[in-house]
């Protein structure tokens, strides 16, 4: 009698590990989940400031696009972060399958390219424009083939200011005229591959200042955005989807 209730025990535990394991293994969301995908400007920590600039909201846009969705839409949406401070376009393909398509999410946003577009400013070999554009549509390819019905954003990339920058990173930027080069070649090659996919381009840098010191009033160490410019982002996001995929309920 002993031993058959030991045996059952002993069944029944593994019966519970399994399920475990199997419901560890899947996605445990469950909202429709919007999965937002990309560097440390999409991670947002709260410590960059130079000169009082700052950022105070964990999580930046995500988490202001997340409060600004759960007010349209109670309990609708979670919008999971998946920013890695450093992260490349290389880094974002190699994560993929983990980070997006295990979620099955209804939505993607993929802001990606800051740290690319340092590695080409610092003549780091192998980074040019061209490479990126490979392992964007690399990404692009992949998404739509796993995710075939999902709506892919893309946000466009603000200017780095070297006047601010290297008061917190060093002098590692050439000067501003070519900084602003270089950015706009790699949102060039985010407009047509939206295009050519027929994905949303989320055109931030045309309402974003131009003037380096209007631009400074949004950011806290000349690379990241504070309080302000995460603000913008995702009214700019917010609006985007709005007019495309996301629709404001019918007011009686």
């Amino acid at each position: 009698m002993i031993k058959k209730c030991v045996s059952s025990v002993a069944l029944q535990t593994i019966l519970v590990c399994l399920s475990f394991t199997f419901l560890s293994n899947s996605p445990l969301i469950a909202k429709e989940a919007i999965v937002a995908i990309g560097d440390s400007i999409t991670q947002a920590d709260t410590h960059w400031a130079v000169n009082g600039h700052k950022n105070t909201i964990q999580g930046g846009w995500v988490t202001r696009l997340r409060n600004l969705l759960e007010k349209e839409f109670p309990d609708e949406y979670e919008v999971v972060n998946k920013g890695i401070n450093g992260d490349t376009a290389l880094g974002v393909l190699r994560r993929l399958d983990r980070d997006v398509i295990l979620l099955q999410p209804v939505i993607v946003i993929i802001a990606i390219g800051t740290n690319d577009i340092f590695a080409r400013l610092s003549a780091v070999p192998n980074t040019t424009p061209d490479s990126y554009q490979t392992t964007m549509t690399r990404i692009f390819n992949k998404l739509k083939l796993d995710l075939p019905d999902t709506p892919i954003f893309v946000m466009g990339m603000t200017t780095a200011l070297r006047k601010y920058a290297h008061m917190r990173f060093g002098n590692f930027l050439p000067q501003q005229d070519v900084v602003q080069d270089v950015f706009n070649d790699y949102n060039n090659v985010l407009k047509e591959l939206a295009y050519v996919f027929k994905l949303f381009y989320v055109d931030i840098p045309s309402q974003w200042p131009g003037d380096v010191e209007e631009s400074w009033k949004f950011c806290a160490d000349g690379i990241h955005p504070n309080n302000a410019g995460y603000d913008l982002m995702a009214e700019i996001l917010y609006d985007t989807l709005q007019s495309t995929v996301v629709h404001p309920k019918q007011k009686n």
